[in-house]
């Protein structure tokens, strides 16, 4: 074998060997194994807090709409449905878990007071089914409709003249509300057709 052959064959030798190292040598990917701990790392916590935030947006509203109406069942708030008139009883008291139908009354609200306005507290006191109802002064719309809830609202009205709670919108079962005076202390369980209104005249 002559010199030229010796070097042809020593060149095909040593690419042979550089093939194998290829070929047996794992591939490595710079900046690491795009499947490791590392890379999975941010996904992970990614989907941990998107699975938090899922799980909080179900469970408060379930844990708020679970949450139970509370019935008073005190002598004194039972009989409140005979005398639908009290000063035994707190604004936003719950009689009853349905509207019943009652009949419309007017009242007359006499007090000693000497102040020239006085507060209001209005609500629902069986089931918030979607009544509507407005308070007038004196015939005059004096606050715009709005749904009664357990929740009392609070007004400031005079306190001295008619103060009416109008019907607007029964939700079902009949438009059931009461109605607090902070001159008289007492609670009055009234209710009142669409379109028709209730008169508390207030006098000293």
């Amino acid at each position: 074998m002559d010199k030229q052959q010796q070097d042809i064959f020593k060149r095909d030798e040593t690419s042979a060997k550089t093939q194998n190292m290829d070929f047996n040598t794992p591939p490595s990917f710079e900046g690491g194994d795009p499947g490791g701990e590392e890379s999975r790392n941010p996904l992970d916590r990614r989907m941990k807090i998107f699975g938090a935030i899922c799980m909080f947006a179900i469970i408060v509203p379930l844990m708020i709409s679970g949450r139970s109406t509370v019935y008073d069942s005190s002598v004194s708030a039972q009989n409140v449905l005979s005398s639908k008139v009290s000063a035994a009883v707190k604004a936003g008291v719950v009689l009853l878990p349905a509207d019943e139908k009652m009949g419309a009354q007017d009242y007359t609200v006499k007090h000693q007071s000497t102040a020239e306005q006085t507060k209001i507290w209005v609500w629902d006191y069986a089931a918030e089914d979607g009544d509507y109802v407005q308070v007038l002064v004196n015939g005059v719309p004096f606050t715009d409709s709005f749904m009664i809830k357990h929740k009392p609202k609070t007004f400031v009205v005079p306190a001295i003249g008619d103060i009416q709670i109008k019907g607007i919108r029964d939700g079902g079962g009949g438009i059931t509300y009461a109605i607090r005076y902070e001159v008289n202390g007492k609670s009055y369980f009234n209710g009142t057709p669409e379109g028709e209104f209730n008169t508390y005249t207030l006098v000293r």
